[in-house]
């Protein structure tokens, strides 16, 4: 059983990624969206020395323990779509088999985006209390909605390249709408000073 592909150090990661001869994209979404939400949970822990009162300290604990969750779920659908595209491209098997693992990698980015989203609008609300770290805060909410974009783009794709494509939009077209509605009350600074 080959090992999952964040458990590996990261300079392994990226060369496993870019070594391989299909294209990992929804890993390398998911694993961005990680590292995305770390930034942006180190900066709101970063944050708590200067918070007053207990209304704000626990708003922040709200926030962290929740990009803590986020950030575990995006590493193990990095984990998930990894191996998933790797037993797409090179096993052999029935169509149903193909065509289940082709649905998980339409739900797989769904996900992603979703959290990712999520991720960027928690990040978003605690602008106000952000007392430290707000750079990079900001830093974070651009990387997570670039991924969260990213994810919905790959769903775009994956929609159209299998055979099926109008069984998988009538499923998936919905959702994908959903998550570019989520997007568009993203809103990344264009410059972290005016």
């Amino acid at each position: 059983m080959v090992s999952p592909l964040t458990s590996n150090p990261f300079h392994q990661v990226t060369e496993h990624i870019a070594e391989q001869s299909h294209a990992m994209a929804g890993a390398t979404i998911a694993a961005s969206a990680a590292l995305g939400c770390s930034l942006g949970e180190a900066c709101v822990r970063i944050s708590a020395a200067l918070l007053e009162g207990e209304e704000q300290q626990f708003a922040r604990q709200r926030v962290a323990a929740r990009l803590v969750e986020i950030r575990r779920r995006l590493q193990e659908l990095a984990d998930e779509d990894g191996a998933t595209i790797l037993a797409l491209a090179h096993v052999q098997e029935d169509r149903d088999g193909q065509g289940r693992r082709q649905d998980r990698l339409c739900q797989i980015p769904l996900e992603v985006g979703g959290l990712a989203a999520e991720a960027a609008l928690l990040l978003q609300d605690f602008r106000v209390l952000a007392r430290a770290a707000r750079d990079d805060l900001e830093m974070a909410i651009l990387l997570l909605s670039g991924t969260a974009h990213a994810a919905a783009l790959l769903l775009d794709s994956n929609l159209r390249i299998w055979p099926e494509p109008l069984i998988r939009l009538t499923r998936f077209e919905p959702e994908l709408e959903t998550l570019r509605k989520q997007l568009q009350g993203i809103r990344p600074v264009e410059r972290v000073r005016g």
